[in-house]
Order: C-alpha cells, then structure tokens, then sequence
C-alpha cells in the first residue's frame, strides 16, 4: 500500500523550532487586569512568574483593603 505524502505538513524550520522550544528568549506572558477604577499590565518571562505574580498582587491588595477596613472601623 503506497502512503499518501500530499497531506504531510511541511517540516518545521530551525526558527520555528527554536520558537516553540523557548530558544530565541523572547517569549513573555502578559496579564492585563481593568476595570472601572483603572488598570494594570505586568509583563513576565514565564507562565509561572506571571501566575505568581499576580496571585501575590491580589493577595496584596486583598490584604490592603481588610486592613483599610478594619482601621476605618476603630
């Protein structure tokens, strides 16, 4: 039985390769949070760093605003 070669996708070039395997150092994360009192935008150079980075601002500004409360409060 002869293969059928027309629908093999065409190889992938050293750029390509090198792209998705994180070799060319330029791929980032991006998390971008808004809404209607303003908006931040924090650029990181991994999934994690950026997973880490944001839970740790909401942990901070949660944080911020129980003690604001709480002083308000007194």
């Amino acid at each position: 039985m002869e293969e059928n070669k027309a629908n093999e996708p065409a190889p992938l070039t050293t750029d390509q390769v090198n792209q998705v395997a994180g070799g060319d150092g330029d791929c980032t994360t991006t998390v971008q949070l808004g809404g209607t009192g303003g908006s931040v935008t924090s650029t990181y150079s991994s999934l994690g760093d950026a997973i880490i980075g944001t839970y740790d601002g909401l942990v901070d500004g949660t944080s911020h605003i129980i003690e604001t409360v709480a002083n308000s409060m007194k």
